[in-house]
């Protein structure tokens, strides 16, 4: 087996990458990744990943958590990214990577001031846009699938989100991709007159305006709408950061209203999040589950 360096000698990025050293080693995790990615490549993958270089990292980094998980992946040219197989069922794995959005959009996730003379606002909302965004987009992916045959009404559907071009700031608490998914808003302290009196909690959010006045949905996941779509993987690992932990870095989110459910425990290395709701949205709780 031929490592990514040797496999696409021309390419631009892999070029750029500085040589190891004893606080980064870019080459070696690469090389790591590309072994978990080998041979689930396009005809375009060269290209792309010169162009959009996180992108194809993501794809290679979502290849890891499956076969780190003892699955084998396959991959065909036209139609998801990934698909295997479990228990007689297919799940497919749709990959993406949403960037900040147009420079000067309202709407878009602002770049950082390095360097500023004060403390900047975090662009909580516009992050959460993006993923509303990125989850819409694959959602209408997986619909264009099933109308030409590549899926059926049976098969396992999971939209794989990485917020790396986000980053460092999406990593949020209560989490970015459930702020999307689940309503969620920001934390809060209410204080009491005592001095340990105090109550605290996460506001509901279910929606966003956008710039325009357009309010965007934030409950993705307690929407029959979305039945399609059983879960999300979700990471805020960058292949850049200097601690790379990919599987403590991402997690399941399960949809409760999935019409084909992931089964529990089908990625058993990272956290779970499954979520009992009721039929009118009005009671839910998220369970975070570990193994």
């Amino acid at each position: 087996m031929m490592n990514i360096f040797e496999k696409y000698p021309k390419s631009k990025f892999l070029k750029t990458l500085p040589e190891d050293s004893g606080i980064f080693c870019l080459r070696e995790r690469i090389i790591d990744l590309f072994c978990c990615f080998d041979g689930l490549e396009d005809s375009h993958f060269e290209s792309q990943l010169d162009q959009d270089p996180l992108a194809r990292l993501w794809e290679m980094m979502v290849a890891k958590i499956l076969k780190s998980e003892k699955y084998k992946p396959t991959s065909t040219e036209h139609g998801p990214d990934f698909v295997m197989e479990k228990d007689g069922k297919k799940i497919f794995v749709e990959a993406i990577c949403p960037g900040p959005g147009e420079e000067g959009n309202p709407n878009s996730v602002s770049p950082i001031k390095y360097g500023a003379s004060v403390a900047e606002r975090v662009p909580v909302d516009q992050i959460v846009l993006r993923i509303c965004s990125a989850l819409d987009e694959k959602k209408k992916k997986y619909k264009e699938y099933l109308k030409c045959g590549i899926i059926s009404r049976s098969d396992i559907c999971v939209i794989a989100i990485s917020s790396s071009k986000l980053s460092p700031r999406a990593c949020l608490s209560p989490p970015a991709i459930m702020r999307a998914t689940h309503g969620l808003g920001a934390p809060y302290v209410i204080f009491g007159p005592g001095t340990s009196d105090a109550n605290e909690g996460i506001r509901y959010c279910e929606s966003i305006p956008k710039a325009s006045g357009e309010e965007i949905d934030t409950r993705f996941f307690l929407s029959g709408e979305n039945s399609l779509i059983s879960a999300v993987l979700y990471s805020d690992c960058s292949f850049f950061s200097l601690a790379f932990d990919l599987l403590a870095g991402s997690m399941i989110i399960h949809n409760p209203k999935a019409r084909n459910p992931l089964p529990l425990g089908y990625l058993k290395h990272i956290n779970e999040i499954w979520t009992i709701c009721c039929h009118d949205n009005s009671k839910w709780q998220a369970y975070p589950l570990h193994s």
